[in-house]
């Protein structure tokens, strides 16, 4: 009797075993050495101070850093190290807006002139009805705002008001446009809602009742730890340079793209976001969920979505979102089907920064593939290296046409300018202001050359060198 009833018994749990998903609860040996690797590789061919990564698998979290976190003091990078998660923070924006709208306090479908009634754009000169701009458009990214970061003020407030009378490049809900502003103006209406700061809603509301106690929405505060790291640019070529953000810069744009955290609080974060997480406040278990819903969201070229803070694919089998700052750079991706989040994090941007999404390589040795490789993405590395050898060509032949200038107005008599030599100088005359055009035209040109100042330098360059060209053009021949 008792055998029979231990057969059925075992019967029944290999049964049920077999009905039910199996995730991997730990990692092989092998597996954590590959990740220990590649992460090491990544950070010295990108040349990236220090990285630190959290692998979430299943019930268990992994931790792997490699680096320092300050050059200077040699800190060793580890999961506690202060990381700036750029627009990673986005998510952590949009699950506030979530959570205000869950308590009935306000509504996506909501206008943005119940909470912003001072807020005016405009498309194609006349003023936007605000009356049908919903708060869903900003959460979308679908509003028609351009990706103009705006000047920085060191008020949340004043930076969403430097964007009144801002022109729109399509109306709100026929297209998509990736913009910062957007989350901002989702942060100023938590403000006005709840009352309270955006900072004192997040960690009273957000960081702390998802148990989040190193992250934080006041980069001040961040330092005051004396943990945070130091952000570095590498520009170039070979060159590592320490690089922050303003302050002021960091509170204009905090809801879009200035949290500081942990790799071990971003495992919780990603916890939370699978749904291993059970003792946090039942509300989460609610909009968790809804934050990673396409909505009325518009599919990208490659068929994902921008929902609340993530980029969603079509079947939602992954989710992620990257950021960089100046001197930090952030990737999270999640795959909730196999209970997996992984979080890179470091503090190198610009033309070397690890572009190149190293999570997916993570990834891919947790599915059995361990000889992963680093490589930097090429849009990033080789153009500084053309922009590089750009600059450094630009300003010899610059030199070289200045000196020959020179030799000529010394050496020889003004001469008669033909039509030929008239259309050679408005030629390069017109090339000398072209350079300069994109900074007139697209404010948004400073943010890039911010990260990348060899193209700023390269830009100057060939300007010098054009410059030189119709100048030497222009200046006197020996008579014939």
């Amino acid at each position: 009797m008792r055998k029979n009833v231990a057969t059925t018994l075992l019967v029944f749990l290999l049964i049920l075993g077999a009905s039910l998903p199996i995730y991997a609860m730990s990692l092989p040996d092998e597996q954590s050495t590959a990740i220990q690797s590649f992460v090491e590789e990544a950070r010295r061919i990108s040349r990236t101070p220090g990285i630190s990564v959290a692998v979430v698998v299943g019930s268990e979290t992994h931790f792997f850093s490699a680096g320092v976190a300050n050059r200077e003091t040699e800190t060793p990078a580890n999961e506690d190290t202060l990381w700036d998660i750029g627009s990673s923070t986005k998510a952590f924006t949009s699950l506030g807006i979530l959570y205000l709208e869950e308590q009935g306090l306000l509504s996506l479908d909501d206008s943005i002139a119940d909470y912003l009634p001072w807020l005016v754009l405009r498309y194609s000169g006349q003023p936007v009805d605000m009356q049908e701009v919903r708060l869903y458009h900003f959460m979308h990214h679908i509003s028609g705002l351009p990706m103009d970061l705006g000047s920085s003020t060191g008020s949340l407030r004043q930076g969403v008001e430097n964007m009144v009378d801002v022109g729109l490049v399509f109306l709100p809900g026929e297209g998509f446009i990736y913009a910062n502003v957007n989350t901002n103006i989702l942060g100023l209406v938590i403000e006005a809602v709840s009352g309270h700061s955006y900072e004192s809603f997040m960690v009273q509301h957000i960081f702390h009742p998802l148990g989040m106690m190193d992250t934080f929405a006041n980069r001040e505060r961040a330092i005051a730890t004396g943990r945070r790291a130091q952000g570095y640019v590498t520009q170039f070529i070979f060159f590592t340079m320490q690089s922050d953000v303003s302050n002021a810069e960091a509170v204009d744009h905090m809801p879009a793209g200035y949290i500081v955290s942990s790799t071990r609080d971003m495992a919780r974060w990603m916890e939370v976001q699978l749904g291993l997480a059970t003792d946090i406040p039942e509300v989460f278990q609610t909009i968790i969920p809804r934050s990673h819903e396409a909505g009325r969201s518009i599919a990208e070229p490659d068929g994902s979505y921008y929902a609340a803070g993530w980029i969603v694919s079509a079947d939602q089998s992954f989710i992620e979102h990257g950021g960089t700052t100046e001197g930090f750079g952030s990737n999270v991706f999640l795959f909730p089907e196999e209970q997996i989040g992984i979080t890179v994090l470091s503090n190198l941007s610009g033309a070397h920064g690890t572009q190149s999404r190293p999570a997916g390589n993570i990834k891919d040795i947790l599915d059995g593939n361990l000889n992963q490789s680093y490589s930097i993405l090429w849009t990033f590395q080789h153009l500084d290296v053309t922009f590089t050898i750009a600059t450094v060509l630009g300003t010899v032949l610059a030199v070289f046409f200045i000196l020959f200038a020179l030799h000529r107005h010394k050496h020889n008599e003004r001469c008669t300018f033909t039509k030929k030599r008239i259309a050679l100088i408005a030629f390069w005359i017109v090339m000398v202001l072209a350079l300069g055009t994109p900074f007139l035209l697209f404010p948004w040109f400073t943010f890039i050359i911010g990260r990348i100042y060899s193209l700023l330098t390269m830009i100057i360059a060939l300007g010098l060198l054009f410059g030189s060209i119709a100048w030497f053009v222009s200046s006197p021949r020996r008579s014939k």
